[in-house]
């Protein structure tokens, strides 16, 4: 019973401060330069249907927004708000929304929705229940690695942005290894566990990158369309490699740092062991996660391109052309992380075992 209040009571703090989270960035309009309005009132208005030669249908309307402005004296005004009834590239904006506005010539229009309340929210919670449910140092250290980290990455695209001539693939690898170091000595400590896992995920890293670089050149890129990547003002290939890299880290460190925490755990039990035995207890503990670790990373490449099929398939387009043109850079980039989760176990499994039978040769003499 005892332990059920206290259950509860953590689950009344994390509720208490997701909530209040969320009403204080509901009344932060006064912090945006930019206009900030709500919608106080929706007419819609001139409803029409529309088909096309493939037999979509979708239907056009328009919104009459009456929309208070937060931080420009309660000033209301008048917008029109065009609608697709799909929703793909317009929103169907609701009494109650927020939503930030660009001003021309003493007229509004809409910007976009305002989220940073739901934002807040769900940042609120990560960070309520992760103090609540994990020892406050892990946990202090775990959001400062994110932190630093996610300002890492936006010093790195700021140097790519405004740098010319960047040797872009070398540029994101030096930035690779210092998110994988920052993350594992913040979590680790500077330890050995922390060493070799860093030594293991950057090898496996780099001869992931290294056979599809090598394959790539072989067969001359023939079908791998980089073309296809959106919204790219560079030379496409660098970015992808960078892609890549940055992809094949995170799930080859997530998966060396287990089998390293798992094979350390071993040799506390019993540290004089011969280091076939730690070699074989590595490899029994990668093949229990790497299969699991292969499909979350193809779980999310179709999470992923599942809007984007849907729309070439209803506007006539065949399964040969969508994987040539939408899932193309997708599956090889699924196929070169998962060499990285394969390779990672013998990788990792190796190094740690001849680490720990070398530190017991240096402690026998």
């Amino acid at each position: 019973m005892l332990i059920m209040k206290k259950q509860l009571g953590r689950l009344a703090i994390i509720a208490v401060v997701t909530i209040l989270a969320f009403f204080l960035a509901r009344f932060d309009s006064f912090l945006y330069p930019a206009p900030v309005g709500q919608v106080t009132a929706v007419k819609q208005t001139s409803q029409e249907s529309t088909t096309d030669e493939f037999g979509n249908q979708d239907g056009q309307y328009t919104q009459n927004l009456t929309v208070k402005l937060l931080n420009r004296s309660g000033q209301t005004v008048k917008i029109q708000n065009q609608v697709m009834a799909s929703q793909t590239m317009t929103t169907n904006y609701d009494v109650g929304d927020q939503i930030l506005l660009k001003e021309y010539s003493g007229s509004y229009q809409i910007d976009t929705i305002k989220r940073d309340s739901t934002l807040l929210a769900l940042v609120a919670l990560l960070v309520t229940a992760t103090i609540i449910y994990v020892r406050f140092k892990k946990t202090s250290f775990l959001l400062l690695s994110v932190l630093l980290n996610a300002a890492v990455f936006v010093v790195a695209l700021l140097v790519d942005v405004h740098v010319k001539s960047l040797p872009v693939v070398f540029w994101f690898s030096l930035v690779a290894v210092a998110l994988a170091a920052l993350s594992l000595y913040l979590v680790l400590g500077r330890s050995q566990q922390a060493h070799i896992t860093l030594a293991a995920t950057v090898i496996t890293t780099a001869l992931a990158v290294f056979v599809m670089w090598f394959v790539l050149l072989v067969t001359g890129g023939i079908g791998v369309h980089f073309e296809t990547m959106s919204f790219v003002t560079q030379v496409p290939a660098p970015i992808f490699y960078a892609q890549t890299i940055i992809g094949v880290l995170g799930a080859v460190m997530d998966e060396s740092a287990d089998i390293v925490a798992g094979l350390f755990g071993l040799h506390r039990e019993s540290p004089h062991r011969p280091f076939k035995d730690y070699w074989q207890a590595g490899l029994s503990v990668g093949r229990e996660i790497l299969g699991t670790l292969t499909n979350v990373l193809f779980m999310i490449f179709i999470a992923e391109t599942i809007p984007m099929v849907i729309l070439m398939l209803r506007n006539g387009n065949n399964w040969s052309y969508i994987l040539d043109q939408v899932m193309n850079l997708g599956i090889l980039q699924t196929v070169v992380s998962a060499l990285g989760i394969v390779w990672a176990v013998p990788v990792t499994a190796g190094l740690t075992a001849w680490k720990l039978r070398h530190q017991e040769e240096e402690a026998a003499k």
